[in-house]
């Protein structure tokens, strides 16, 4: 029961800390995700039981999809805190900023490979206008993501 506490804390943290980070972007300028496409996506999603949505933009919008969203942002992080603990705690590789850092580089393969092409913006962003700028701030938000999750984890090992 505490592993499962443990988990849930340092996945709520490093979302958190992620949510900082983007109300910092978002202050000089870089967009932060569209909560309400996501919220919208996992409606649709769990509704018609297909990950694949590429006109989710022109959908209807769903009441209460900025909320959804935010909810799902969170679920996510916590599956990505359970992949963490199998790894670090459970497996034993060694925690540190780097490896954490790492971690969190590769959990940007998540949205650059899954979410923006499920839902129409391409592999890498490339249908968005600017995939390079897009994939790049996804990169530096999940690597300051993947260090909260150590420090997360780090407080209870």
């Amino acid at each position: 029961m505490e592993d499962i506490f443990i988990i849930v804390i340092a996945g709520v943290f490093s979302c958190v800390i992620l949510d900082i980070l983007g109300y910092l972007l978002k202050l000089i300028g870089i967009p932060e995700p569209s909560w309400a496409i996501v919220g919208r996506w996992t409606y649709y999603m769990l509704k018609n039981a297909s990950f694949y949505n590429p006109n989710i933009a022109q959908m209807p919008p769903v009441r209460h999809e900025v909320y959804i969203g935010w909810i799902f942002h969170y679920y996510i992080s916590i599956c990505w805190s359970v992949i963490y603990y199998f790894f670090f705690i459970i497996v034993g590789l060694e925690m540190t900023y780097f490896t954490g850092l790492i971690f969190g580089a590769l959990t940007t393969l998540a949205p650059l490979l899954i979410f923006l092409p499920f839902t129409g913006q391409g592999i890498f962003a490339k249908n968005t206008g600017i995939p390079i700028k897009t994939s790049l701030m996804f990169l530096i938000r999940h690597s300051i993501y993947g260090i909260s999750m150590y420090e997360g984890f780090r407080w209870f090992t």
